[in-house]
């Protein structure tokens, strides 16, 4: 047998069990966590037996061996007694984990809201709602309507806007039909919901409307009938303490979805819009007593193109209602009363081509043209704007009319001034602007950003006096934009549904800083997913749960003309990897970039390959930065092509990067099959060093060595053929071993290399299935990710653990399987996780394959494993898909990016979470309290409960012959000031933990050992 080559099989030794017989509730095969594996169970009848690659058994592999004399039903209930105890064991050996709340999150595409006093402005994500302080833009507030996530699994925050009757309560809508109405200031009512509609809600609407001699909100949505056709309704619900019943009327139905709604007028007058359609609806008569009664008049008219914005604006004619009068006069007739004059409306909608239409007093000229037929000479033809050139995201009025706002992918917003003709510019707003809001005294601008942020601007000088901004990681759309239905050349989709990893790191010096690569594309579609690029580089504060910095890592296209000779979009470079060294000064990142095909319709006429042309044309760079003054990151070193071909033209594929956790060093595997190694050097000139600004001696990255693991070169036809199309690498903890793995196919042939020297020490077959994913050291043992999740100890030469995905996930792409399967290790608590994807739902109760396709049915399942134990010590399924899985550094557990930019934390219980100071400065408590005397907890009181023991224990253990204190004089533990500080410089002074943790935590530290049992 050769050194390191061990396989297990499974031997069997008896009868068969039933499946009631397995450890563990029985799970549907999709559904649980065996969804992803397949557990190793060493059940009664057989027995886990190493094999050589001769595939003779061997002895002395430190696997467990359970056997059965024969006897199965004589020892059932005994082994089903011995299961259970050692399950029981095990877990209380261990503390038990949890997962955080979430922070971060993606702001919901709908406008922001300003509080009454502006002192506020109010932002969504799909589960919350956010309040911010306009004068420091510090999270205030956080309110989270109770979701029950297994009865309303598709609930998602669509709409809000403030009550404009009680400017206290904010009225929030989900897809799912249901309506809250939440006190945003004390959150009372975040736990109570009416649902208007079994079949979901689109849009809503509320205004404050006066009838019979009472004012109240009445809540205008859209929603989807159960005969597929879309209406607009009018919703009176009863408020808590109010002993009128809940009413809901039908005023407008369409055979077109319905996507947008605003009131104007105190919902005298109502503008929808679906697709081409604009519907100005308007208040028929205003005497009804209660809303069953209500009547409204619509009248529907086409736009040449899909409407992207529209906004409406009313104001009261200070003249008698000058239409009647001429009306009256051409019939001959005299008025007999006088009627409520119409209000003027004037209405600006923005459409998927880049034009805007302002149609002035818009209403009236409807009704008169109505009126009159063909006598009359009134245009409905409105005035044309165009400076956009692709579709309008937002526009809005000016509170005084005479301007107009808009902004859309060209990342400018256009402020238009009516009278005059004029425009002006604001141009370099970072992302695509989304939504434009006119605070309620027209003294400043609400702007959100495609790329998850919001500012303030002063309407005066169009300066920023407040900025929020958060993760701005790429999510999936739940519905589609209207630009989409535009024809224009697209970009080329991925070959397989699937969603991206999202290459991230966090600071080992900082464990508080997380840094994201991240692109412009913020939206994925979930069946036809382009691909993401990802030029920058996002620093995000995890304690404040705020962005703190972004910058460019590659060349970027943020301009207003971002379009390329064949009027396709200008691709930019992506981030592929990115690795951050030992002390978090240096970051190393491959950024590539590989020509489209409409980029090279122009050679390809002659015969040549397009592939093969796209190959020869990638780039691909390894860039080392170092952090700078301004904490800012600044290049060092760019190498090009770090993995290219002798034979060939071309830049190679980086296919992974590891960093050395010991020293400053990284190592990456290309698709040449070659093993680089990159270190420092001092730069010289002359012989001497060259030192910066600083005095700072000046460095260099470059190849320290080589070592080639496996051939490359081309075919009979002169085609580029890598040998691998993946690999892995990864340092052992004290980085003297380097773990290499490349391609499939080869036995499942792993190599470990002497990271000094770069010579191969050791070969391992069997030690992955199929592809290898990625690798990882743990201590002494070796974790691999391929079809199976197996871990070998290096120093003892066994195969410890060995657990089999199933068919779901083999049977994935290689594409699918290398984005979406994630592997970490925690040092801390000497454990490792995987999350592999699966379906939220059965496949079987999903109608098409287009659904089943669908990336928003897919999920996750996320595992933590302990090298002690067989079973998982954690196990969840989230319905999201993790794009990102990392170590908590700084704690003991894992943290993980979703595909809704929403960041949790698994650790376990007892361990602090560096995103728990991540919270609103209300629920810190920053405000002061007026009972904090009374908040202060009576140690006297509750003195047995707060050394451990319930009321009363303490006696008993004391009279307990089997127990003593051994608390000995030098057994006095000794509290070093890095132990103290690890509990209290843990953030700023104000957002330190309560009072009673840091007190456990200090506890703990000066406590003598363990109680044990006298001998």
């Amino acid at each position: 047998m050769s050194s390191g080559t061990v396989e297990l099989k499974r031997k069997r030794l008896g009868p068969n069990l039933s499946e009631k017989h397995k450890s563990g509730p029985p799970i549907a095969p999709i559904f649980g966590w065996d969804a992803a594996f397949e557990l190793p169970e060493i059940v009664p009848g057989e027995e886990l037996v190493a094999y050589d690659m001769s595939g003779q058994p061997i002895s002395g592999t430190g696997v467990d061996e359970w056997k059965c004399n024969g006897e199965i039903k004589e020892q059932k209930e005994e082994t089903e007694r011995q299961r259970e105890e050692v399950q029981l064991y095990e877990a209380r050996q261990q503390p038990a984990w949890n997962v955080s709340s979430s922070i971060g999150g993606r702001m919901i595409n709908a406008d922001p809201v300003f509080t009454q006093d502006e002192k506020f402005l109010i932002l969504a994500n799909r589960s919350s709602i956010s309040v911010y302080s306009t004068s420091n833009s510090l999270l205030t507030t956080t309110l989270i309507p109770k979701v029950d996530v297994v009865k309303r699994p598709n609930a998602r925050i669509i709409a809000y806007c403030i009550s404009p009757t009680n400017p206290d309560h904010i009225w929030v809508a989900f897809a799912d039909g249901a309506i809250y109405y939440i006190n945003w200031i004390s959150g009372e009512g975040a736990d109570e919901f009416w649902t208007l509609s079994s079949n979901g809600c689109i849009h809503m609407t509320v205004a404050s409307m006066v009838s019979g001699g009472r004012r109240r909100d009445v809540v205008f949505a859209t929603e989807l009938r159960s005969d597929k056709a879309w209406r607009i309704t009018a919703n009176e619900l009863s408020l808590p303490g109010s002993k009128l019943p809940s009413a809901s009327i039908t005023i407008f139905t369409s055979t077109q979805m319905v996507n947008y709604l605003k009131s104007a007028n105190e919902g005298e007058v109502l503008v929808a819009t679906a697709e081409k359609s604009i519907m100005l609806g308007f208040l028929a008569t205003d005497k009804y007593e209660t809303l069953d009664k209500i009547r409204y008049e619509f009248r529907v008219f086409d736009s040449s193109a899909f409407i992207s914005a529209i906004d409406v604006r009313c104001s009261i004619p200070h003249k008698e209602d000058e239409e009647d009068e001429v009306v009256a006069k051409r019939k001959g007739k005299k008025q007999k009363q006088k009627q409520k004059p119409k209000p003027i409306v004037d209405v600006v909608v923005g459409d998927a081509k880049g034009s805007i239409f302002v149609h002035n007093d818009l209403l009236r000229n409807l009704l008169n043209k109505e009126r009159l037929k063909q006598e009359s000479n009134i245009s409905l033809l409105p005035q044309k704007l165009h400076w956009h050139r692709q579709g309008v995201q937002t526009v809005k009025w000016s509170l005084d009319g005479a301007y107009i706002i808009s902004g859309g992918s060209e990342t400018v917003l256009v402020l238009w001034q009516l009278d005059t003709g004029r425009h002006q510019f604001l141009p370099h707003m970072a992302a695509t602007i989304q939504n434009v809001v006119v605070s309620p005294a027209g003294t400043s601008y609400a702007v959100q950003l495609k790329d998850n942020s919001a500012m303030i601007l002063s309407t005066a000088e169009l300066k920023a006096t407040s900025n929020v901004a958060g993760i701005q990681s790429s999510v999936l759309a739940h519905e589609e934009s209207i630009e989409v239905k535009v024809q224009r050349v697209e970009d080329e989709p991925l070959a397989h549904s699937l969603f991206q990893r999202t290459p991230a790191t966090i600071n080992p010096s900082d464990p508080s800083q997380l840094l994201v690569a991240v692109g412009q594309e913020h939206e994925l579609h979930p069946i036809k997913p382009l691909a993401l690029k990802r030029p920058y580089l996002q620093t995000f504060d995890l304690k404040n749960a705020r962005s703190v910095g972004r910058q460019a890592l590659t060349r970027s296209n943020i301009t207003n003309i971002n379009v390329a000779p064949g009027f396709g979009r200008m691709t930019e470079p992506t981030v592929t990897h990115m690795k951050l060294s030992f002390d978090g000064k240096w970051l190393a990142t491959i950024d590539e970039w590989t020509p489209s095909e409409a980029d090279l319709e122009h050679i390809l006429h002659a015969g040549m390959d397009g592939i093969d042309e796209r190959w020869r044309r990638r780039e691909v760079c390894l860039k080392f930065w170092q952090m700078g003054q301004g904490e800012v990151w600044e290049l060092v070193s760019r190498i090009n092509a770090p993995h290219s071909f002798e034979d060939a033209a071309g830049a190679g594929r980086v296919l992974d990067l590891a960093a050395d956790p010991s020293s400053t060093r990284f190592s990456t595997i290309g698709d040449d099959a070659v093993v680089r190694t990159w270190v420092t050097r001092s730069r010289k000139r002359d012989n001497v060093v060259v030192r910066g600004r600083y005095g700072t001696p000046l460095k260099n990255w470059d190849c320290h060595q080589s070592a080639s693991m496996g051939k490359h070169g081309l075919d009979d036809n002169d085609r580029l053929q890598p040998r691998s199309v993946n690999g892995c690498v990864a340092f052992s903890e004290d980085g003297s071993i380097l773990a290499v793995a490349a391609g499939g196919d080869n036995d499942g042939l792993l190599h470990l290399l002497d990271a000094d020297s770069g010579t191969i020490r050791l070969s391992l077959n069997k030690m992955y299935e199929g592809h290898i994913l990625q690798i990882d050291f743990l201590g002494q043992d070796l974790i691999t990710l391929s079809d199976k999740v197996l871990l070998y100890d290096i120093a003892a030469n066994e195969m410890r653990l060995s657990f089999g995905l199933t068919s779901e996930v083999t049977k994935l792409e290689l594409s699918q399987k290398l984005e979406m399967l994630h592997l970490a290790v925690d040092p801390k608590s000497r454990t490792f996780a995987v999350a592999t994807p699966g379906y939220a739902h059965d496949p079987k109760n999903l109608k098409t394959l287009l659904n089943l396709r669908s990336l928003l049915n897919q999920c996750s399942h996320l595992v933590v494993f302990s090298p002690k134990q067989r079973l998982p010590v954690f196990k969840q399924i989230f319905g999201t898909v993790i794009t990102a899985l990392l170590p908590a550094i700084g704690s003991e557990g894992f943290m993980f990016l979703d595909s809704a930019a929403e960041i949790y934390t698994c650790f376990q219980q007892g361990t602090h979470v560096v995103t728990a100071m991540a919270q609103s400065t209300s629920a810190l408590k920053l405000e002061g309290s007026d009972n904090e005397a009374e908040d202060t907890m009576d140690i006297s009181e509750d003195e047995d409960e707060h050394l451990g023991f319930l009321p009363g224990e303490d006696k008993k253990i004391a009279n307990n012959p089997n127990f003593s204190f051994n608390f000995e004089d030098d057994e006095t533990p000794v509290v070093t000031q890095q132990k103290l500080s690890e509990v209290f410089d843990i953030g700023p002074s104000f957002a330190l933990p309560p009072m009673e943790e840091l007190f456990y935590q200090v506890a703990g530290l000066f406590l003598g050992p363990p109680m044990t049992p006298a001998t």
